[in-house]
This record gives C-alpha cells, structure tokens and sequence, in this order.
C-alpha cells in the first residue's frame, strides 16, 4: 500500500479488490501520492509557501525513488509536482492545464505511455474530477444541503463517482466488470488508506529516533491494514457486489465519452426541458447499448467447447461440457517471473465466470504442462485431479504427489478408464500393464484422453512420441480416429508420426507452442505431413487462443475476436 510491492498479493485477493470497486489502492498511484504530499504539506507547514512546496516536492521524488519509480508513481508525482508548482508560483492556473502539461511531460519521455491502461485511468480520472464534480458543488448549493456531515459526505461519494464515471469504459475494457458497491466501499477505504499512509511515514520518521517506539505504531497500523483487507474480503465475495460486461471496445468508449460530454457540458446550459430529456434519453440509451454486447457467450450452452489458451510454450486447454461441467487439460508453465495459472488461467475463468474447474488432466509432469496447476490449487479451483501412475524415480514427481495430498485434493491415476459427464464420454487410454516393466520417460507416459459427445470426438496426446503412437495405434486401431487432434509435444518432429495421422484422421490440428520459441516448434516436416492428410492446423502461436464449438456431429471454429 505504500511501496508499490505487490508481490504477495494473490489472485483471489485482487479479485476481491476488483469486484469491491477499490483496485485503485493496490496501484499506488495518485491517491498515495495525494496524500503524501498532503502529510508532507502539513509537516512543513511553518515555512513560507515556496520553500512548503520545494520541500514537498523533495518528499515526493523521495518517495518516487523509495518505490522503485515504477509507471504509476512516476506518473502520479509528475501530476502532483506540477500542480505544487503552479500553486506555489500564484499562477493563474486550473486542473486541466496542469493535467495537459503533467501529460506532455509524460508524453516526451515515452510516447508509449498513452496505451497503457495505467496513464488511461489516471487521466480520465482527474478529467472526470475536474469535470463532473462541481456540478456536484453545485447540486449542493442548490438543494440547499447545511448539515455540515452530510455534506461533506456527499462532497466526498461525488469525488469518487466522478472518478468512477470518467474511468468506467477503461474499467470494463480492461477487467470486464464494475462495482456495484464502489461508492460504499471507497467511502471507508480511502480514508483508511490515508490514516495507513500518515501512520506508516510516521512510524518511518519515529524508527530513526527510536525504533523500539515506531514498533508499536507498525503493529497498530498492521492491525487496521488486515481490519481493511477483511472489509474487502468480506465485500469482494458479495454476490451482489459487481456487475460483469464482458464485451467492451474503444468503440464503445468513444460513444460512452461523447455522450458524457453532451451531460456534462451541454445539458447544464439546456434550457428546454425536451432537450434536455432527449439527451438524457440518448445516454441512458447508449448505457443500455453497450451493456447488451455481453449476450454472446464465449463458450456456448449445450455444446461441447474446447479453448485451446494462449499459453506460451506449453498446454493448456479449457473444456466446457454440454451439461456445464468442466475440464482443464494441463494448466501452462510457472516460472519465477511469470505464472501461467495465476496470470492466464484464473483470469480467463474469472472472465467466463467459472469459479471452480471439475476434473483437472495432467497429461504428465512436467512444468510446461503442470506448473500452472500448482497456484489453481493453491486458491481453490480444482475439485480433483486426473494424472499418470506416480514416477518414484523422479523426484519432481514425488513432490507434487506430496503437495497434492497437503492440500487434500482427490486423485485419479490413468490406467484405461472412462468418465461419463453428461452426454460426453472422456476416455483415458493409457494401460498400465502396456508400460509395466518399461523405462519410459516423463513424456512417454503422457496421458492420452479422448473426449466424444455425439458423433463429434477430439483426442489429446500429450507429449507423447512416435514410439508411443505406434503402440496405441497397435492397441486402439479405429477408436482412435477422431475430428479434432491436439498434436502431440507441440508439434516436435518426435511426435505425429504419418501412420498416427493416417489411424487419428483429424479434421482440425491444434499446435500449441510459444511464438519463436528456442525448440523451433512445431517441426516443419510435422506441419507438412498434417497439410497432406488435409487437416487444418490452428496454431496458438499465429492465431492466439483458438475455441472449438460441437453440436454433437461436428466441431467448428469459433471467431472469438468478433464476439
């Protein structure tokens, strides 16, 4: 909350921020850096203004340097020290020529920092501030609101809602939902964060003096941060406390803008009550508009969906069952910059609106197919695990065996069974007694699963190699032909023999593999003998996420961009 590290904070925790409508306060940013500079202000109080504001702006860039001057504080310091300035000089000077030369500042040193969602929701949010909020001014002198606590509560929600109205197409555009509940919720966890941010300079500017001393005061401030993080738990889990619109663009942005616009400037100064009511109309139209784009679903009802994720070099597919069951087939890897589950999957199941994931397939253990399974069970999103025998050679093996059985999760081991879900049939191919007394490697003992609904079938092969394809082909001859093909080991020359092709027949061939990765997959032989079975090939790392949709007779490819 003060130093921008944000590195303990878990999915779920920042989901729970999200739907509370208070993520602002996770990105320290312009409210931090407003209420440092107020602190600093205050403490420096007894010099003349323009030695008060040097000093000030001396704490800032402090402060900006202690954070690691990470884009939002740097920006929100640059904002706030051009405004110090133009007051300090007794310039005559409003919010928005502050806003536009603390943007041309920005603007100079990176061009780039216009498309990030960061500089986007700053922006809009001053603008909005300066905008709508004194129209809320002076809604109070006009209704003649005098209760002094009243008032400057009302005075204190028309901040925030104008924050919240200018940012929303931005807010839905980047996390596809809106707090229903933010004007309550920042009501308490703003001025929260303010006492948090005065206490935690103090106990600093204490600790220099006396370090036993500023330990109380850490420990009383550590107390009402968890106080705040249970009040948003606590709110982020209500049912009601967000609203998702999942299809939102900058078209719908720019027609969100245009009709704020006409309300904030044009209907003021409106003196026909029909013209009035005809913009009025006209918004609240645009609103209803825009909030219909979310009637398309991603993934159907009554269909069998297959999401082939994005995510990077690995696997990682999601299932969604006509009966609304559903399945994960590998999960991507983790690494230590850069987690699939946390940062690709969870996001996606939050925006389908999938809390919990059925049956999670390891096709084997290995970080690109399993890693992200590792932080979906950490918070809670698989029910129970389907994976190959346990390898007591491999160490890494043995460990995830051990974290499974820590967090009570149930597990299944392939060994040629079957799951009936619905009208859908999930197939497990692999037999032990074929691999008993082999020395297979992690990659060989794949798990081969074959999903049918209707006439339509779809078969995964992990990263299992030729050598393996011959003796599933020697064993399941004919079942193995199926619409759809994952390719096995990401399209590597050591898997998708042609005798495979020729048993499997595939229709559609799904590569995933990571965009110029370092194995130069997939292998252009592999591709080329696909091409001449007349299959089409899908590939993550040209076409990004690829959704299949069947009826029960055939698969077709979704255009999920369009949607």
């Amino acid at each position: 909350l003060l130093l921008a590290d944000r590195r303990e904070i878990d999915f779920v925790t920042k989901t729970q921020f999200i739907n509370s409508g208070v993520i602002h306060v996770l990105a320290v940013s312009g409210l931090h850096v407003g209420f440092i500079a107020l602190i600093f202000y205050f403490i420096f109080g007894r010099f003349n203004i323009i030695f008060r504001s040097l000093l000030t702006i001396a704490g800032l860039l402090t402060f900006m340097l202690l954070t690691g001057v990470p884009p939002s504080v740097f920006r929100a310091t640059v904002m706030a020290v051009v405004i110090i300035l133009g007051f300090a000089t007794n310039r005559s000077t409003n919010i928005f020529n502050s806003l536009a030369i603390a943007a041309l500042i920005l603007l100079l040193i990176n061009p780039n920092e216009i498309f990030l969602p960061g500089f986007q929701l700053s922006f809009s949010a001053v603008l909005a501030i300066g905008s709508i909020y004194p129209l809320v001014e002076k809604g109070i002198e006009r209704f003649r609101i005098l209760n002094s606590l009243f008032k400057y509560i009302i005075l204190f929600m028309g901040v925030s809602f104008s924050a919240q109205l200018g940012t929303l197409p931005f807010t839905l555009i980047y996390f596809g939902k809106i707090s229903v509940i933010a004007l309550f919720t920042n009501l308490l966890v703003i001025p929260a964060i303010g006492v948090i941010i005065g206490i935690a300079i103090f106990t600093l500017i204490i600790g220099l003096i006396s370090p036993a001393i500023a330990t109380y005061y850490a420990f009383a401030n550590e107390f009402i941060t968890s106080l705040l993080f249970n009040l948003i738990e606590f709110t982020g889990d209500l049912g009601f406390s967000h609203i998702v619109l999942r299809a939102y663009s900058f078209l719908d942005a720019l027609i969100f803008y245009f009709f704020l616009i006409l309300m904030v400037y044009y209907l003021p100064r409106i003196r026909s009550g029909f013209a009035a009511t005809i913009i009025i109309f006209l918004s609240l139209a645009n609103i209803y508009f825009i909030s219909s784009f979310d009637d398309e679903e991603l993934l159907a009802e009554n269909k069998l969906s297959v999401m082939m994720i994005d995510v990077g070099q690995g696997d990682s597919f999601l299932v969604k069952f006509p009966n609304n069951k559903t399945a994960l087939i590998d999960a991507g890897n983790v690494t230590w910059n850069f987690d699939n589950g946390e940062r690709v999957i969870m996001p996606l199941l939050e925006y389908l609106g999938i809390k919990k994931i059925d049956y999670g397939f390891i096709s084997h253990i290995d970080n690109d197919h399993c890693g992200g399974f590792i932080s979906l069970i950490l918070n809670n999103k698989i029910r129970e695990i389907y994976k190959p025998q346990v390898d007591t050679s491999s160490s890494k093996d043995i460990k995830f065996e051990q974290f499974l059985k820590k967090f009570k999760i149930p597990v299944s081991y392939y060994d040629a069974q079957s799951l009936q879900t619905g009208n859908s049939k999930v197939y497990i191919l692999n037999n032990n007694k074929y691999f008993s007394g082999k020395n297979l490697s992690s990659n060989e003992r794949s798990g081969i699963i074959k999903i049918v609904y209707g006439n339509s079938s779809m078969i995964f092969t992990g990263d299992a190699g030729k050598e393996i394809e011959n003796l599933y082909i020697s064993v399941y001859q004919e079942f193995l032909d199926s619409d759809v093909l994952k390719v096995g080991h990401h399209g590597s020359a050591s898997s998708t023999s042609k005798e495979f092709l020729n048993y499997v027949l595939p229709n559609i061939s799904l590569i995933s593999a990571g965009v110029k990765n370092s194995y130069s997959h997939p292998a252009n032989d592999v591709i080329k003998s696909i091409e001449q079975s007349g299959s089409e090939i899908l590939r993550t790392d040209n076409k990004g996420a690829v959704i299949l949709q069947s009826d029960g007779f055939t698969f077709k490819k979704i255009n999920w961009k369009s949607l």
